[in-house]
């Protein structure tokens, strides 16, 4: 007797199959009054309006009696790379609307799956 895949384990997925064209420890979108949020790299890669990496260089020690007056940075910079449908690898292309792109066969799925 075999089961089939449930909901949560297929998102888990095909979240592991999405691609992620860039690194960085903390990603930020700005909204319509200007103010940057944290995000997921999920909303990030999915986000049509500004958005920024900022990665530290903070180098961590393991003993706790070495420990040292360590100085730390960090480097942000904007992020001008392609805009995905959210759940998937198509790209959307930039329009500006400070909101996350879906793609219509998710949005579609989505209203299948809650009204039918």
């Amino acid at each position: 007797m075999s089961r089939g895949v449930s909901k949560v384990m297929q998102k888990e997925f095909d979240k592991a199959k999405l691609e992620f064209p860039f690194e960085g420890d903390l990603f930020e979108i700005q909204t319509e009054k200007g103010n940057w949020i944290q995000t997921t790299r999920v909303t990030f890669r999915s986000y049509d309006g500004p958005r920024r990496i900022t990665n530290y260089n903070t180098k961590l020690t393991i003993d706790p009696l070495a420990y040292q007056n360590v100085s730390t940075g960090s480097i942000t910079q904007d992020y001008n790379g392609p805009i995905y449908y959210y759940g998937s690898n198509r790209e959307g292309g930039w329009r500006g609307t400070f909101k996350v792109v879906y793609s219509q066969e998710l949005e579609l799925d989505e209203v299948n799956n809650k009204y039918y």
